[in-house]
């Protein structure tokens, strides 16, 4: 489940009638009492929440990756304790039977190499849920089963620039016009027709080789400004 402390994009770890328990990117001071945002599928439940902990924590990826980043644990504890929101939260917590379950999907087109790897590899570890499809064709009925929320793409950009149809199926269905989309693309295979494309399309450009923390910054941003 996805929550927003105050402007702090987080997911929800733990949640119970007085509490919750939160991970976020971003450390978060204790003794605050901020506005909490969850978002539940049927409908967001605000609250005011005052932050009692927040510790980092070391999240290592999966498989043979090596990066390591650092997430905080943050404790929060509900100060409007009335009936209807206690209620509230013992729906939510009694329905609820896979908050881990709840990360954004994300589309991966490409290749399957090392780049699509890495991608999957990145996204599992940062709390997002991927699906790598091989086959272009496939691309706009994969994101609306899955319930996409951006689409990256691991396509090599020959001189004939022969991936840009799959750009131009993605933007004209209205189910992905407006996802975020990021290429994946070496600096040797781009030229200027491939920048301008990339521009007045609005997609985003990831240069290949790239750091896990590359990835994961360009793909919070764009879900960040796209919301």
């Amino acid at each position: 489940m996805r929550a927003k402390l105050g402007t702090v994009e987080c997911t929800v770890a733990n949640l119970c009638t007085t509490g919750a328990m939160l991970r976020s990117r971003v450390e978060v001071p204790t003794g605050r009492d901020v506005p909490l945002l969850l978002e539940l599928a049927t409908h967001p439940l605000s609250a005011r929440v005052r932050v009692v902990r927040c510790e980092s924590i070391e999240v290592g990826l999966p498989g043979k990756a090596v990066w390591r980043r650092k997430d905080y644990a943050i404790g929060v504890t509900f100060l409007d304790r009335s009936s209807e929101l206690t209620a509230a939260l013992r729906n939510v917590t009694t329905e609820l039977t896979g908050i881990e379950h709840t990360e954004p999907r994300v589309l991966v087109l490409g290749k399957d190499d090392e780049v699509s790897r890495l991608l999957e590899q990145t996204l599992v570890g940062s709390d997002y849920m991927p699906r790598i499809l091989t086959h272009p064709r496939y691309a706009i009925s994969t994101v609306k089963r899955i319930g996409a929320k951006a689409v990256i793409v691991n396509l090599e950009l020959d001189p004939e620039f022969s991936a840009r149809s799959v750009f131009d199926t993605l933007r004209a269905d209205p189910a992905t016009a407006r996802l975020p989309i990021i290429i994946c693309a070496r600096q040797a295979w781009l030229q200027s027709t491939h920048r301008t494309y990339i521009s007045d399309k609005r997609l985003r450009l990831l240069l290949v080789p790239f750091t896990p923390e590359e990835l994961v910054m360009t793909l919070d941003r764009a879900l960040d400004e796209n919301s």
